[in-house]
């Protein structure tokens, strides 16, 4: 009896692992794409705050500057905390927007792992919040295109992989037990 069952649990690790394997990796470049759509729309409303705050800086005071370091420079005299706020916000825009930029550099069928670095290189914190809004708000799909499946199919490979060597190590282990049993 116990043979059956070991079996068809082998049999079903074979399967239900690459299988797994394969669904949770077609999900990387929805998870990219879904990440990088955050950060535009992130870069965006952020560019939509900073002008609102120039434009009232400028009306204001009556500045005369054509860029943002220009106006925080000149800001920096009158309101040193709003200077440095607005230093702020435009530090953290570019930060995004360079991120954008770089996962849209990317070969789409690169932008998964770019967008996982770029994630993971985050100094300052500017980021995790995306990446976890972005976690949290993402509903499982079957993209039927071509960098999906890509990415499906290495899921495949690795849990073929995984699985065998699983079943290798449960294995292993039932074969010094049945060789002491033997010894006996």
């Amino acid at each position: 009896m116990f043979g059956f069952v070991g079996r068809w649990v082998s049999e079903v690790l074979r399967l239900a692992v690459p299988l797994v394997c394969a669904i949770v990796a077609m999900q990387l470049p929805a998870l990219a794409n879904d990440y990088t759509a955050a950060l535009l729309q992130l870069v965006r409303d952020e560019r939509r705050d900073l002008d609102q705050r120039e434009q009232a800086a400028r009306s204001y005071y009556h500045f005369e500057v054509a860029s943002d370091e220009e106006l925080v420079a000149a800001l920096k005299d009158k309101e040193p905390s709003n200077a440095e706020g607005l230093e702020e916000s435009l530090r953290r825009m570019h930060v995004l927007r360079a991120a954008y930029d770089r996962i849209m550099a990317a070969p789409e069928v690169l932008r998964p792992p770019v967008a996982f670095l770029d994630a993971s290189e985050d100094q300052r914190g500017d980021k995790l919040p995306i990446v976890w809004t972005t976690l949290q708000s993402y509903h499982m799909q079957i993209a039927l295109e071509l960098t999906a499946a890509a990415y499906a199919l290495a899921g495949l490979f690795v849990g073929s992989f995984v699985a065998q060597l699983l079943l290798a190590l449960a294995g292993s282990g039932r074969g010094r037990r049945s060789a002491a049993n033997w010894r006996r």
